[in-house]
């Protein structure tokens, strides 16, 4: 992982796919919201005072084109946007985003939402339930999400640990739900009765 500091968004900013950029203070005192023109980012925050190298991720939500990101945020926390794909961020644009898209706000809310819901089962659930409404593509009669996730960065989001997360996701697996590691690429498929109704 490649870390760039980032100050100033004038000129639209890209970033490779699996490349992150830290966004600083300075970056809000241009901009108030930047719109993802282009590609799949990952957005995680870390405190100011922590080395941006040594933070441990906290994970708000994931943005792709169309998608909205306020940058109130840096008042109280460094952001970091991990490109999980080449993506491309401008600065400006309307106050909410466009019929379709959504903004981290959204984001950060929904997995809230899901940290206060009662049991692993009904959260892990949600958790992936989140990730196919917003990001999932049907492919057959799969849902396959567009970007690898770990048993750790799902335990993170859904507020579990990675062992519930492992067992959960093994007894869906057994269920024949989900399958894991397809092709030649890392991914995860969701069976339309297990995010659908």
């Amino acid at each position: 992982m490649t870390t760039i500091e980032a100050t100033t968004t004038a000129a639209p900013l890209r970033i490779r796919s699996g490349h992150t950029v830290v966004l600083d203070e300075q970056v809000l005192a241009s901009n108030s919201c930047l719109c993802v023109t282009a590609g799949l980012v990952r957005v995680w925050i870390s405190r100011p005072e922590q080395e941006a190298l040594d933070a441990t991720p906290i994970t708000l939500g994931f943005l792709q084109a169309g998608d909205h990101l306020p940058l109130d945020l840096l008042r109280t926390a460094r952001l970091h946007l991990q490109a999980v794909t080449p993506t491309q961020l401008e600065a400006g644009g309307p106050a909410l985003p466009p019929e379709g898209g959504s903004s981290l706000h959204d984001w950060t809310v929904a997995l809230l939402m899901i940290r206060h819901l009662g049991d692993a089962e009904r959260r892990i659930a949600a958790l992936l339930q989140l990730l196919v409404q917003r990001l999932g593509r049907r492919h057959g009669a799969w849902y396959e999400l567009p970007l690898r996730l770990t048993h750790a960065e799902l335990a993170g989001l859904s507020g579990h640990t990675r062992v519930t997360v492992t067992r959960q996701l093994s007894k869906w697996r057994e269920c024949g739900l989900i399958e894991q590691d397809c092709g030649r690429e890392r991914s995860l498929r969701i069976a339309p009765e297990l995010v659908e109704g």
